[in-house]
């Protein structure tokens, strides 16, 4: 029997960096490598779990909020990861982290381990994923995005073809300042540089040493409020309240029912565009319910609801 150690990556990033579409694109192009998957989410409803292919993999999801503030890393996390391990034999362990999770406090829980568990899995990397149009303006203001930065050994820039000449002049200033060492990487879309991205994420590289986690996250305070509505909603009115909420508004993500539209909706906010796109036909066994989650400094969920509720059109 083997006892060689699985190894464990840490893909990082704050809310709306594009985190779960890297995680998409590893798990198409997986071929036969067994990776699995460990999904922690912010807010109730498991929206990135439904987005994310799970093409040979395995997902778990782990309730709460913020993994480091959260979920207990000495049990929860790190007893998933064995129970992974144990169940699916895979080749390679991913832990997409919620957008404000501080990974050196994940890291530094795997040093609490029982030897059982330890002898399980190997620590390789941490990639933060940063956004290159909204990243200067995020990293300026919320130290948990400076935190993922600083304890990467691996940054992986993310909408380049968004940003202006400008912002990403910026991002790099900015990436200088805080982690000049770690290396910086883009994989434009097409099979090769997606092959490309894939080895690249697994390959195994020196954790940085874990540094001492603070729970005073500056910048206000993150509320999540999820949202679940089976009566459809005014797709202008809804865009509309979405873009008033302005910076305090970091990320929005979620399925929705269109008022007079037969084509199940996205609403996704990420960095500083929002967008609504059309996807499959519901089906005639679909529920018909919008499932978002908002990420904001200071939302009050109270409010935010009734201003959702005031976009249903019946």
């Amino acid at each position: 029997m083997s006892t060689a150690k699985v190894p464990f990556t840490i893909l990082t990033g704050f809310l709306g960096a594009g985190k779960t579409t890297v995680l998409n694109r590893i798990l198409a192009t997986a071929g036969r490598r067994r990776i699995a998957v460990l999904v922690n989410e912010l807010g109730r409803i498991a929206i990135d779990g439904k987005l994310i292919l799970s093409k040979g993999g395995d997902i778990l999801e782990l309730a709460g909020g913020c993994v480091c503030c959260k979920v207990d890393t000495k049990n929860d996390l790190w007893d998933g990861i064995a129970d992974v391990i144990e169940r699916s034999k895979p080749d390679h362990v991913i832990l997409e982290t919620t957008g404000i999770a501080e990974p050196g406090a994940i890291l530094d829980g795997f040093r609490y381990l029982p030897e059982e568990q330890q002898h399980l899995v190997e620590p390789v990397g941490i990639i933060t994923v940063v956004e290159a149009e909204a990243g200067p303006r995020v990293l300026a203001t919320r130290e948990e995005a400076r935190e993922q930065v600083l304890c990467a050994d691996r940054l992986l820039l993310s909408k380049l073809d968004l940003a202006s000449p400008t912002q990403a002049s910026e991002l790099h200033e900015c990436l200088d300042a805080l982690n000049a060492t770690a290396e910086r990487a883009s994989f434009p879309l097409g099979e090769s540089a997606s092959h490309a991205l894939i080895s690249w994420i697994l390959e195994h590289k020196q954790t940085r040493a874990p540094r001492k986690h603070s729970h005073n996250h500056t910048g206000g305070q993150l509320v999540a409020v999820s949202f679940a509505e089976t009566a459809p909603l005014l797709a202008e009115r809804l865009l509309k309240l979405i873009k008033s909420f302005g910076d305090n508004l970091y990320r929005v993500k979620g399925f929705v029912n269109i008022a007079g539209e037969e084509r199940r909706g996205f609403l996704e906010l990420a960095g500083d565009r929002v967008h609504l796109a059309l996807g499959e036909p519901w089906s005639r066994t679909d529920v018909r319910e919008s499932e978002l989650v908002l990420i904001g400094d200071g939302l009050d969920e109270a409010t935010v609801r009734r201003q959702l509720w005031a976009c249903r059109a019946g």
